[in-house]
């Protein structure tokens, strides 16, 4: 979800109301005799109670009642109108009762405001606990994520992901903890922490994934919950790449020389928490070319869809996953290719995610030139170069 909307500047909180005032009061002086607009003074509050606070809402009212007074003893110099009769008295009294309504109802909205900060400050902190970003360098390879909740005001979901460097190269973990809320976000630490831990464990990539299995499975307590993951590891100065895939949606490799993104043929195992069921997933091997980019997504991806037209429902196509990271990940930066997708995903689905959204990119950037060796004489050359200037130093 995205940050809580940022409050107007100072200058137009306090200027947009006046500006509003002064035009009613011209455009009455312009219509001729008679005081016909003065009524619409009431907005003037109103509007001020949209974008400040309460003292600015109170000062628009008294602006407001000044500016109505005004424009009828402003009429009286030029008519009959009398600016203390009763319809004037009458107008004076609903801008004082609206603007006192307005008053309120600015306490409650930046209340609400600052509620909403305090929680977004909370999830961003929980995120940095259990969704700790990766590192942009890890064990030679270039990495990079994105995370987007669908939750209202939630910076966290149900959504892993997770990296580190072990002696068997960087391992990988994005995965999808079966419902939402609380009990999700629970499920999801000990997940993350458990796959922290053991990843350096030496265990193979399937027997990490049992060792997952039976955290959930222990954590769930009782309750018939699993966690859809997919696990990769790269070996950074090799290439060499296994995954495995607990019943989440493989990784996608997108070749910057072909401009495609197409799905690795990992073939799908039970979730963690139901791998007793069957056994330890099978393993895909394969290798990562210089410029390669590993893509681990998760359903708020592949689900996103577009609304129907004239509803709210996501009953629309889904969207193109494969053309949409190609799009943004086939060239340029890690982050402006995530950053990239997310807005079309988000655009696609015109704001409305069914489910989180979490996506993780591992690059393996080209082998560094070797240096030249330095030639016979080139090394006598130096060597000669350090006598002189020892011995100069003794003279």
């Amino acid at each position: 979800m995205p940050r809580p909307a940022a409050r107007p500047s100072r200058l137009v909180r306090w200027s947009a109301p006046v500006v509003l005032g002064l035009s009613i009061v011209l455009l009455d002086v312009l219509q001729g005799p008679g005081v016909q607009y003065a009524g619409t003074l009431v907005s003037v509050p109103l509007l001020s109670a949209a974008l400040g606070g309460p003292f600015a809402t109170a000062g628009a009212g008294l602006l407001a009642l000044g500016l109505s007074y005004g424009t009828g003893w402003l009429e009286s110099t030029r008519s009959d109108y009398v600016p203390n009769s009763d319809v004037a008295m009458t107008r004076l009294l609903i801008i004082a009762v609206i603007t006192v309504v307005a008053v309120v109802a600015a306490w409650h909205r930046t209340r609400r405001e600052r509620s909403a900060g305090q929680v977004a400050a909370v999830a961003d902190a929980a995120q940095l606990a259990i969704l700790e970003p990766p590192p942009r360098r890890i064990g030679g390879l270039r990495c990079a994520s994105a995370y987007r909740s669908a939750a209202q005001l939630a910076r966290i979901g149900g959504d892993l992901v997770a990296v580190v460097e072990t002696e068997r190269g960087v391992r990988a973990l994005v995965g999808d903890v079966q419902g939402k809320g609380l009990d999700a976000v629970r499920l999801a630490g000990y997940v993350l922490g458990s796959f922290r831990e053991r990843a350096h464990d030496g265990l193979e990539l399937d027997e990490l994934a049992g060792a997952l299995d039976l955290t959930v499975r222990r954590a769930s307590l009782g309750q018939e919950v699993f966690v859809t993951a997919t696990l990769v590891q790269v070996d950074g100065a090799t290439g060499d790449l296994e995954a495995v895939s607990c019943g989440h949606p493989a990784p996608f490799l997108v070749s910057p020389g072909t401009g495609r993104a197409r799905v690795l043929p990992v073939e799908p195992g039970p979730p963690l928490g139901l791998l007793e069921l069957t056994g330890p997933p099978a393993v895909l091997r394969g290798r990562l070319e210089a410029h390669d980019r590993l893509v681990l997504v998760t359903d708020g991806l592949l689900e996103a869809r577009r609304p129907r037209p004239l509803s709210r429902q996501p009953g629309g196509p889904f969207v193109d996953a494969e053309a949409l990271l190609a799009e943004h990940l086939a060239g340029g930066s890690l982050a402006d290719g995530l950053d990239g997708v997310v807005r079309g995903v988000t655009r696609w689905s015109r704001g409305r995610l069914r489910d989180d959204l979490a996506l993780l990119v591992l690059e393996r950037p080209p082998a560094p030139a070797r240096s030249a060796q330095p030639s016979a004489g080139a090394e006598d050359d130096e060597r000669g170069a350090r006598s002189q200037r020892s011995g100069s130093t003794r003279r």
